[in-house]
């Protein structure tokens, strides 16, 4: 059994949905948005600087966490499909490990089983996160638990607590009255006590208090809400960032001209396109206040774990499901967009390195390495390697030249598959032009050279790799990819 100082560490995995990388301000990249107390895990210990989600979508996101697959081989291709019957559970084998197992927040992972159905224990109180009380867009879905949408453990907790229903009647919805699909921001009324950030850091912490009183280790998983929309947040943190203070990105020049037809559909149908920079300025300096207010929320559970004796015993793991474009090629939200805002997340670690890696490493690599500190080979097969190794110091790269992406279905309709390094990107959209990034030269990714027979050579390069890797996983997309001869 391998075991890190002689003795099983503890772990916490906090996940936050839809929060850009670059929001964790120990990244370097942003000197806008704050996350002191995220900050501080970095600073003790490490971050992975290129780590990437393999499903930019909310349930095919966590489900590979869970998994440790790519989405077609779990089977959450999409936020409303199940994990594939007899597919082995990162929080099952933690249990059998001989971990006590807890589960906070928003869960979609896989809408008919709940928490408990998948190695957790009995009282973990999760919600399949669509929709707020007071929504005019999703008014039928609510904080409500999987599968059959009984108890509302957040509307009990306002009820028990004394708060009203949070009301967002009053939210942005862009300015195309015709298109107006989802709230994007507004304030919250309450204190920040009756917020849902607040919920899910309580019932984390109810649950450390729980796991301080057996006599094993824990395994935790929380989940916040945010920053994904709408973000309803209370003062301080609504007004926290002057909207004006928010540069331009360098992409908001897009034009579609050489891209996928989807994507200028997607523009048009968030009815954003024509609100303005000064628009976007608002939902970012919002989502910015929402970042903020989870991180407050990271510090209110490190706080705990110091209370409770349990902190230097514990790893603790922050990351985020997948990004937002928040205004990146005037897009919003996350969805059929193979761009580094919504593909590239944070990856903070505390407890098991100090040293900051450089490696292409994926979500879906989180199963085998939380197994591996609990001295547990993973099942067979998963999709990656531990990280521990790298954690450890023990190698100072993963060798891996590549990482392999999909997306399938979440408002439009067009399955992707994308492979990249650090150099280069190719997407391959099954009806639709493909799409090839040069990253040294175009950061960005506002010009696409698939077409461009200067880089011929390179577009076949890649095209071969993700022909192998379609191969590997057995990708039911390969059939239709390989009988195409040209992009």
């Amino acid at each position: 059994m391998r075991c890190l100082m002689g003795k099983r560490k503890n772990i916490l995995l906090i996940l936050s949905d839809q929060q850009r990388w670059d929001t964790v301000s120990a990244y370097g990249c942003n000197d806008i948005c704050k996350t002191p107390h995220i900050d501080e895990l970095a600073e003790e210990g490490m971050k992975f600087r290129n780590a990437f989600t393999t499903s930019a979508i909310c349930a095919p996101s966590r489900a590979s966490i869970m998994t440790g697959l790519y989405a077609h081989r779990h089977g959450v291709i999409d936020n409303f499909t199940d994990i594939k019957e007899g597919t082995p559970l990162l929080g099952e084998c933690m249990r059998d490990a001989g971990y006590y197992c807890g589960y906070a927040g928003k869960w979609h992972v896989s809408p008919s089983r709940e928490p408990k159905e998948c190695g957790f224990c009995e009282d973990s109180k999760a919600f399949m996160g669509y929709g707020f009380p007071g929504s005019r867009v999703f008014p039928h879905l609510r904080f409500d638990q999987p599968p059959d949408n009984t108890p509302n453990y957040y509307e009990e907790y306002l009820k028990e607590k004394g708060f009203a229903d949070v009301d967002v009647s009053h939210g942005f919805l862009g300015n195309n009255p015709a298109l107006q699909i989802q709230e994007m921001f507004c304030r919250h009324e309450g204190p920040l006590e009756s917020t849902i950030e607040y919920f899910v850091a309580q019932e984390t912490n109810r649950l450390i208090e729980q796991a301080k009183d057996q006599d094993k280790p824990f395994f935790i998983w929380s989940n916040f809400w945010g920053p994904h929309s709408p973000s309803i947040v209370p003062e301080p943190y609504y007004s926290m960032y002057d909207p004006k203070s928010i540069p331009e990105h360098p992409s908001y020049c897009e034009t579609f001209e050489d891209k996928p037809y989807g994507y200028y559909l997607s523009e048009k149908m968030w009815g954003l396109g024509d609100y303005g920079w000064a628009g976007f300025q608002e939902i970012i300096a919002r989502y910015y206040g929402h970042c903020t207010m989870i991180d407050d929320m990271v510090g209110m559970i490190v706080n705990k774990l110091k209370e409770t004796g349990l902190y230097e015993d514990t790893i603790i793991i922050y990351g985020a499901d997948h990004g937002d474009c928040l205004g990146a090629h005037k897009l919003i939200e996350k969805g059929a967009f193979t761009f580094d805002e919504i593909y590239r997340v944070p990856l903070v670690v505390k407890g098991a390195g100090t040293k900051d890696n450089d490696s292409l490493v994926t979500l879906q690599e989180l199963m085998p390495t939380l197994l591996d500190v609990a001295g547990v080979k993973p099942p067979k097969p998963v999709d990656g390697e531990s990280l521990l190794p790298l954690m450890n110091g023990e190698k100072e790269s993963n060798g891996r030249e590549t990482i392999f992406c999909e997306y399938h279905n979440h408002f439009y309709v067009a399955r992707q598959r994308m492979v990249r390094d650090l150099e280069y990107q190719f997407t391959f959209n099954e009806s639709e032009r493909g799409e090839l990034y040069d990253l040294k030269k175009d950061p960005h990714q506002l010009h696409n050279v698939c077409y461009d027979p200067a880089y011929g050579a390179i577009k076949k390069k890649y095209m071969d790799i993700m022909s192998q890797y379609m191969k590997q996983t057995e990708d039911p997309a390969g059939v239709w990819y390989h009988r195409i001869k040209e992009f």
